[in-house]
Parts: C-alpha cells; structure tokens; sequence
C-alpha cells in the first residue's frame, strides 16, 4: 500500500514543492488552497501530454504501464506494457502521424475501443498535432460529419472487437476529403495495420520540433450526444496534462496506484481522468475489457477483478455503481480499493447509503464537464461524503452560483446556498468548440472579475463553506404550469424501493399545464413491479404534492449513453409519443403508422403517420395536437407503409 503520510498539507509525503515529481493530495479546502501556492504549471513535469509521459517513463522505464484484460470479464491478459515501450511507441505513432501530414496540421481521429493502441495513438497524435477520439458506435453519417469538421488526416480504428461504424468504412473514407490514412488495429491486411506502422519508424526520440505549447490545441474531444452531431470541445496540452495531474490529487497520485479503466475513451473520463492521469502521474492503468463496464462479464466478475490485479482507484457512472450494487453473491472482501469515484450524473441518495454499508467503500462523487477537461469539484477524502454534493473546488479553479440573462449574460452572483446556475474558471477551462457558433452559449459574458467563464448547464448552489450542491440540469427541470419540479425529488423516491434498479424523471408534454411529471423504471433483478402501485407509492413517498408522477412505465433497461449514464433525450422522446397517442386517441381509431420526431431545436418537430391519405382528416388530426410546446403535423404514410398496416 502506498504512503498517504504528509509532508506538508496538500502534497505527498516527500513529493511536495521543490521535488522532481509533485504529487498532490486533496483532504479537504485547505489542502486546496495550500497546493495553490504554487503555480499551476510548476506541478507538472513538462508542458505538454507526451513531455508528461517521458517524464514518467524516465522514472522506472521497467514499471507496467498498462494491463489489458480479455474481453468477457474473465480476468485474463491480453497484453501488458511497460512505460518504456509506452513511450517508444507513443514516440514512433507521433512520427508516423507527422511525416504523413506532411505540409497539413496533423489531425488524427481515433475510433476504438479500450486498447493499448488507443492510448498509445492519442498521445502521439498530440505530439504531432491534435487527436479527434470518436465514438466507434455512432452511425456513420455521424462520424462522416466529425472527420470533415476536424479536417481528419488519419484515421485508427478496428473492426476488430465487435459491430462498429468501422464496418462501413469504406463509405466513411469516399465521404470525407483529405482523410488519406487509415489504420485498422488487429486487422489482417500488413498494408494498414497499425502496430506495424509504428514499428517501421523511429521510436527513440521524435523526429520533429513539436510545435505543441501549454495552450495549444491538443483534443478535440465529444461533449456527448448519440442522435445528433455531438459538439468536440477544443482541449489544450496544459489543461490535458492539469487535469490528470489534479484527479490524482483527488483520487490518488502515489506511484504504486492501480487505476481500473472500463469507461471509455472517447469520454473525458476515461481518457484523461483514468488514463492520462495515469501517463501524468508514472501509475499503472488497467484496461479492464474493451468493451469497460458496457461488457456485463466486468460487472459479473468485477470483485475477483479487483482483488486479482490490486486495482486501488476507480472511477464509474452511478448506474454502473447501481449494477454493482445490486449483484448477488459479491465477494468484495479483502479488495484493495482506496477511492471510487463516480460522476457523469448525481448520485442517488439511497445508493451513496447503501454502496459504503454493503462493501465498505465511500462512493465519492466528482464533478465537472468535457469543457472543464475534466474535474472541477471533488469531495475530499479525509471525510465522509457529504452526500449530495459533489464537493469542494479543484486547485486553481473557482466554481459560482449565478444568475444569467437569456443571452448568457452574467448579472449577479448568488448568495451563499441560494440556486443559481453553476460557471467555472480556471486553467482547465477549454478554448471554445471546434464550431465557434457554439461558443456563446458556453461562455458567460462580463463574467466575475473580467475573468473567461463557462457555463455548467447544472443548477446549483455554494455554500459558505465552499461546498458545491448540484440540483441537477437546468434543461432536465420539470415545468408544470410554471412550478418548477425537480426530477431528482421523483427519481430519489423511486430508487430508494429495493425492488428498483435506475430512475429517472421527465416531462409529458400537456397543453394546459406545459408538462406533467412522469417517470420511467428499471426494476431490480428478479423484481416484478406494477406501475399503478408505483404511483400509489409516489403519492405517499414524495412530499410535493405537484411533483407526483402521473405514471410510472416500467421500462426493461432504462436507456444509457455510452458511458452509462441515463439517457434522458429518449426518454424524452418517449413521452412525446405517450402524449400524441393520448391526443389523437380520442379522436382518430386508425392506425398510426409512425411518429417521427426532430430534436436540436427550440421546439421538437413531429410528424404523425397515419394511413389514410384524407386530407381533411388529417387536417383535423394535425389540430388536435397543437396547444403542445412541439410543432406537429399529421401526413400521409408511404404507400408500402399504408400496404403494411392494412395486411
């Protein structure tokens, strides 16, 4: 077990100011504010990502780096490496990225899963230039429109693990001007395999003046989003690098840490607070399947895992720490885990109760956003969770409760503990999106003290005593006829049944009201729920009366995003299609063929199927549903649609 004794308030023992090797440790406030006696910069062995992982290679070059762990949850290793080979291959992927770029800024987009050959391409790719991570399930037209955004030169990515966009590759390559290499890892031909690219060039030293500074582009990394072109945050060398070297001062920077990593590496969790913090920081990074906690053997097996590789710090989504909870027969006993982290959405109530009570382990809740690269609140370890909130500020950055105008513009700032929406600041702050257009509704203009600001989204409140509370996303409020509900009041009350897994709470459209709360459950394994009794139950569970639930539909899995958090967009969606077919229940017996919906604007957009091509009837369905806050139309459905729902 590694040292938590203290040299000095904020800093490992004998890792403090003056060492070669900084190494921070968060316990509370001060330790913040202690470790801000130093400048930002001075923590970090170098400026950049890959001076960061030299610098750490230089320190034992014969430590294992990373561990990849077999597909299936069995344990078993695919592939180890140590911090030698690390850096030699990351050094031999940033020449080959660089001579092929040739007179072009190098751009290199990878879609992969969690692989060795993922990190080892990032990091070269930002010594060349920039890297584009991409989510390898996106459809194609997706990936397409990425690539010509970022003006991709290169692409790494596999077909190797499992259906992926990757298996339309051919048309992703036709669609996209100047993307003129592609690598495919594991592939069978030699001509584009990439560990024998990389093989063929100069590993020892680049071969090249990098041009990458503290804040240079380095990323263009996806905010989220997986219906619609997701926006790619502009990341910088120095706030990547900031931002590992920090998550390790929360979740751990001695040396001998073992970081599980199971959420993937297009998220800004898995590449830079779980991999990056681990190059950063000289630790050793266990890739626990490709697939991360998405494979259901990591979450099965997960225990012996952990016991079996000496695992010491995680980081996972709520509703990966709900499946983990609810597992049976868990022989979690004798596991050397130090800290589990969990952000991506709040954690439940109930489940950062019962999580330490089963197996011993403080869930401790983190905090941030992609254009934060990373981490911008954290709850200390050197107490028990205040569970609820997500913490104190991280060193160097400042977090307030505001209010702004519909402009994004800041007009004051709220009193301690008073609700407003929650802006950060500091050297971790991203330089904007790779579409300038969305950079408004980002950054709060005038913000405090002439400083560059960005909006959160979230809801929230600062207390005195510089603890955060996060209330949840201004977007996933409830309005009711003009009551505010926050879904988080319903969710809690749901989940606190045993009989329910995940939660979550969203708006039925309706015309009188605007919306109307209504719920969605996945129930526990095994468990049998009826959703009238679910509702009985909201009426006596949850004390606001306007906030009650007008129906409970149990789902079999509630959607996730890739990362595993709830994915409300389609949920919202669902609701849409529970409201129209109430509507035109009352007026129309035929058949609705289809309901399509168009999100990403002020006002969705849906158009109703229907099979008669009467105009006048269908005139009469198209005025029933207006009042909602979607524009709808009723249309005729394709003849071999109309053909179907007749047969």
């Amino acid at each position: 077990m590694g040292s938590t004794g203290r040299e000095s308030r904020g800093w490992v023992a004998g890792a403090g100011p003056g060492s070669p090797f900084m190494r921070g440790r968060i316990e509370g406030i001060a330790d913040v504010e202690a470790i801000e006696s130093v400048p930002a910069r001075s923590v970090l062995a170098g400026e950049t990502v890959y001076d960061c992982l030299a610098a750490a290679a230089s320190i034992d070059p014969a430590k294992t780096a990373i561990v990849a762990l077999a597909p299936g949850g069995s344990g078993d290793v695919d592939a180890t490496l140590t911090y030698g080979d690390y850096l030699r291959q990351s050094t031999a992927a940033a020449n080959l990225f660089h001579h092929l770029a040739g007179d072009r800024r190098s751009v290199v987009a990878l879609m992969l899963p969690i692989v060795p050959e993922a990190l080892v391409a990032a990091w070269g790719a930002t010594a060349a230039g920039v890297v584009n991570p991409i989510n390898p399930h996106l459809e194609p037209a997706l990936v397409i429109s990425i690539l010509k955004a970022v003006g991709a030169t290169a692409l790494v990515t596999t077909t190797a693990h499992g259906p992926s966009a990757a298996d339309h590759l051919a048309d992703i390559v036709a669609a996209v001007p100047g993307l003129d290499h592609v690598f495919l890892v594991g592939g069978d031909d030699p001509a584009s395999d990439f560990s024998g690219a990389i093989e063929s060039r100069n590993g020892d030293a680049l071969d090249f003046e990098p041009e990458g500074k503290w804040d240079s582009e380095a990323m263009y990394l996806p905010t989220g989003g997986t219906t619609a072109v997701p926006k790619l945050a502009r990341l910088t060398q120095g706030g990547m690098a900031l931002s590992g070297w920090i998550a390790g001062a929360v979740m751990g920077a001695e040396e001998d840490e073992v970081i599980g990593l199971g959420m993937p590496l297009f998220h800004v969790g898995g590449m830079l607070m779980l991999a990056l913090r681990a190059a950063v920081l000289g630790q050793t990074v266990v890739l626990l399947s490709p697939a991360g906690f998405r494979d259901r053997g990591v979450v099965g097996n997960f225990w012996p895992i952990v016991k079996t590789h000496g695992i010491t710090s995680l980081i996972a989504t709520p509703t990966t720490a709900a499946a983990l909870h609810a597992s049976p027969g868990a022989d979690h006993e004798g596991h050397p885990i130090r800290t589990f982290s969990s952000g991506g959405s709040t954690i439940p109530l109930e489940l950062g109760r019962a999580f330490p009570e089963r197996f011993g382990i403080e869930l401790r809740e983190v905090w941030g956003a992609t254009e934060f690269h990373g981490f911008l609140g954290c709850m200390p370890n050197a107490m028990p969770p205040l569970i609820g909130s997500v913490g104190v500020r991280t060193p160097w950055h400042d977090i307030k409760a505001v209010e702004v105008d519909e402009h994004n513009r800041f007009v004051r700032e709220m009193a301690p503990g008073e609700q407003g929406v929650i802006i950060g600041s500091g050297p971790c702050l991203a330089l904007g999106y790779v579409d300038a257009a969305a950079d408004r509704q980002f950054f709060v203009e005038s913000g405090p003290g002439g400083r560059a600001w960005g909006s959160s989204g979230d809801l929230g409140r600062v207390g005195a005593d510089q603890f955060v509370w996060i209330d949840g996303r201004a977007k996933d409020v409830i309005i009711r006829g003009g009551h505010n509900i926050d879904p988080a009041l319903i969710e809690e009350a749901l989940v606190r049944r045993p009989d329910i897994l995940l939660a979550a709470a969203v708006g039925l459209p309706d015309r009188e009201k605007g919306e109307l709360p209504l719920a969605f459950v996945e129930a526990a394994p095994g468990a049998v729920v009826d959703e009238a009794e679910l509702v009985q139950y909201c009426r006596t569970a949850i004390p606001e009366r306007a906030a009650c639930p007008v129906a409970v539909v149990v789902l079999p899995g509630l959607p996730l995003t890739p990362v595993g958090k709830i994915f409300k967009p389609a949920l919202r969606e669902l609701a849409i299609r529970r409201a129209v077919g109430a509507a035109l229940g009352a007026h129309y017996d035929g058949e609705i063929v289809g309901i399509e919906i168009v999100t990403g604007k002020a006002r969705p957009d849906v158009v109703v199927r229907i099979a008669e091509a009467d105009a006048a009837l269908r005139a009469r369905l198209s005025a029933v549903l207006q009042g909602f806050a979607f524009s709808a139309r009723v249309e005729p459905a394709a003849a071999e649609a109309r053909a179907e729902a007749v047969t």
